[in-house]
């Protein structure tokens, strides 16, 4: 091959290297940016993905008084129990039932002596068991309103009102009802917790009577 030739040849293979090089990185580069791209796509998408949910959550929050109370986002808030209160809830309520049925019941509320109850050491152990019931029994819920009523009653019924003790014994009877299942021949429907917005009504407009 004669020097013409071969000048020739190398003319080409230069011009090829310069063409292609160029080609060749533009291509690798753009490949990379592509599957960089794709990449963030794919964790944006999958960040952006509605994650399923539960129907509800719960957290354990600490008191200044150090008890914990459970707190329940997206759950029936009639009722709701502070941690390992829930037995002992159950259990004042009934108890306090029967009590107050016995005060109350049959006809019983308007023949009582109330005004002697001041000093009656059950009628004390009631008004302390509400008060536990609000600060250590019941978490945060519709029930805590019972408790503020049922102590107002309590508090009426001492100045001779049989009427409020009526409803204070109405109050721990839907209770008990409906959260311990107790068989009874009739639920008066006055409480937060589980009755209707016109027995709620009834019960206010009561305590707030000139009156009481």
């Amino acid at each position: 091959m004669n020097k013409v030739g071969i000048a020739i040849v190398g003319v080409i293979v230069l011009a090829i290297s310069v063409y292609f090089v160029p080609f060749h990185e533009d291509t690798i580069e753009e490949a990379t940016l592509s599957t960089e791209v794709l990449e963030t796509e794919e964790i944006n998408a999958t960040n952006n993905l509605e994650k399923p949910k539960d129907n509800y959550t719960t957290e354990l929050i600490e008191k200044e008084n150090g008890s914990s109370v459970m707190s329940v986002e997206g759950m029936n808030k009639q009722v709701a129990y502070q941690v390992g209160a829930e037995t002992q809830v159950k259990s004042i309520i009934a108890e306090q039932h029967e009590y107050l049925n016995e005060l109350a019941g049959w006809g019983n509320a308007e023949e009582l002596d109330l005004l002697a109850l001041e000093k009656d050491q059950e009628w004390q152990q009631l008004k302390d068991d509400i008060d536990w019931l609000q600060k250590s029994g019941f978490a945060e819920s519709d029930v805590l309103i019972d408790m503020e009523n049922a102590l107002e009653f309590l508090t009426v019924a001492t100045t001779g009102d049989s009427m409020s003790l009526r409803y204070l014994h109405r109050i721990f009877h839907d209770l008990d009802a409906n959260m311990n299942g107790q068989e009874v021949d009739k639920i008066w429907d006055v409480t937060h917790a589980f009755g209707t917005e016109s027995q709620q009504e009834q019960l206010l407009a009561y305590l707030t009577s000139e009156g009481n």
